[in-house]
């Protein structure tokens, strides 16, 4: 029971996560020009667990694009408990945490990495309230836009 709760909570972040990147890649300078140094096709790939929920995304012809859990990808980050990958999606510990914890293993290129780690890290800046994003982040990002109007387009798809 603990396990589907927590597959599903982290279900739900992944969403949102997908979205605001989505939204931040048009909207936010800093996470386009990120995303615009990574080669055409490049595919990412986070997972929970093995067995956990998943987030697979493209980049592709300037836009990012979901894809199912089973593409293959170039950067894959799996995080080693559905627990920990939780606690990093929820904002309990931030990214640099999870990395110098073990709580995850990379396969792949690690400056394309750390770029996707930019750009999540500026996603959560918007997604999370302040008090969270000076917790988790080394440095909080301003925002460039309202972060209700991001959400807003998380909400419409947009």
């Amino acid at each position: 029971m603990k396990y589907i709760l927590i597959s599903r909570i982290s279900s739900v972040i992944l969403f949102f996560l997908f979205r605001g990147l989505r939204v931040l890649a048009r909207f936010d300078g800093r996470v386009k020009k990120e995303m615009e140094g990574w080669q055409d096709g490049l595919t990412i790939k986070l997972l929970c667990s093995h067995r956990g929920p998943g987030l697979t995304m493209s980049w592709s012809g300037g836009r990012l694009i979901r894809r199912k859990n089973t593409s293959p990808a170039q950067i894959t980050m799996i995080f080693k408990s559905p627990e920990r990958a939780l606690s990093v999606l929820t904002g309990m510990a931030g990214i640099s945490q999870a990395y110098a914890g073990h709580y995850f293993c990379l396969e792949g290129d690690i400056h394309t990495a750390m770029s996707f780690v930019r750009c999540v890290e500026i996603t959560e800046a918007y997604l999370f309230p302040r008090v969270m994003s000076r917790r988790i982040l080394r440095e909080v990002p301003a925002k460039r836009m309202p972060a209700l109007i991001v959400y807003g387009m998380i909400l419409l798809g947009l």
